[in-house]
């Protein structure tokens, strides 16, 4: 039974998902669903991010992001291939992340990259 009431508040929850129910970003835009579950996304200083050859380099000080508290005490550093980014909405930097620091989705600006 509770198996079930979980299932169907599920599924009437996922396609009315928008206004105070979405997760969105600061500038009203909606992260996609695959992207996180409610507070994994947050936009980034541009100072976090840094561009390669090989993709993107990203730096999240303890407490720059909501799923990268202060008492992590340790830098998170990801290496993201150019092709795992997505084209950010409002020409922002944001990055989905998961509590064990492991990319879910990273959104850019467009421009020469």
């Amino acid at each position: 039974m509770r198996l079930l009431a979980s299932i169907i508040f599920a599924i009437l929850l996922a396609p009315g998902a928008t206004g105070s129910c979405a997760h969105e970003a600061p500038s009203g835009w909606e992260y996609p669903f695959a992207c996180c579950s409610g507070a994994d996304c947050a936009r980034i200083d541009a100072s976090a991010v840094r561009a390669g050859p090989p993709g993107f380099v990203v730096t999240i000080a303890p407490g720059r992001h909501p799923m990268w508290p202060r008492e992590r005490r340790e830098l998170l550093i990801l290496e993201i291939p150019y092709e795992k980014s997505r084209l950010s909405p409002d020409g922002l930097w944001h990055l989905c992340i998961n509590d064990a620091g492991e990319l879910l989705c990273f959104f850019a600006p467009g421009g020469d990259s």
